[in-house]
């Protein structure tokens, strides 16, 4: 390579590591960089990314293997934590991400009455909505939170299926365990009801634990109609 190309690799080198650097600020800052922006730079904030998915026509959760999460993700600290994300432009929850030891259990709030997430109508039937924790009362999620408050359907949604899976969370907290924890609603578009809830969870300490799973925010006679 001669010495001109060389010099002109570095530049190229250095304005993409630049690049790279501000749009990371920036999105740690709580700026919105479009999508297509972070995807060349391929960058990771390092928290719950929303995600969009078309129409969920099954009420099976789909199991896609151990979690996602990246080894700066999964440092241990001293104490738990809870992170909520921003509220979309249509006021919807975006996702939570938490840090989950034995010592939170039992320290969130139930749901706020007071509080309607989007697309919320009444949980008597027909409609059977629950104000929906993504970060369980259980493991210290507040329902006072408008961040952490989703619109899903009481069954089956969220009981059996998501309280299945918070069961196998809360078995290895219980043991005296640590479980870094990740649950982000997936939208159709610009319907304010989730599609589906994806749930991660991975055991740091303790009793192994590792899975990934989606959700359908469906009931099955929903799904029927289709």
């Amino acid at each position: 390579m001669s010495k001109k190309s060389s010099k002109k690799a570095y530049k190229k080198s250095k304005w993409y590591t630049w690049g790279a650097i501000i749009v990371l600020i920036l999105s740690l800052l709580g700026v919105k960089v479009p999508g297509v922006v972070t995807d060349f730079f391929e960058i990771n904030n390092g928290t719950a990314k929303q995600t969009d998915v078309g129409h969920q026509t099954s009420t099976v959760p789909k199991e896609s293997g151990k979690s996602t999460f990246t080894n700066k993700e999964l440092e241990l600290s001293n104490k738990g934590w809870i992170t909520y994300q921003a509220l979309d432009k249509l006021g919807r929850p975006t996702g939570a991400d938490a840090l989950l030891t034995k010592s939170m259990i039992g320290t969130g709030s139930k749901a706020n009455k007071e509080i309607k997430p989007p697309g919320f109508i009444s949980g008597l039937s027909p409609y059977g909505h629950s104000r929906g924790h993504l970060i369980g009362n259980q493991f210290g999620g507040s329902g006072n939170e408008k961040k952490n408050l989703v619109t899903i359907y009481q069954n089956p949604v969220n009981s059996p299926y998501m309280t299945s899976y918070e069961g196998k969370v809360r078995d290895v907290l219980n043991r005296g365990g640590v479980v870094r924890y990740r649950v982000v609603p997936l939208y159709d578009g610009d319907k304010l009801m989730p599609a589906a809830i994806e749930m991660q969870g991975k055991s740091l300490k303790g009793k192994a634990l590792d899975f990934k799973v989606i959700i359908p925010n469906v009931v099955e006679q929903e799904a029927t109609n289709e």
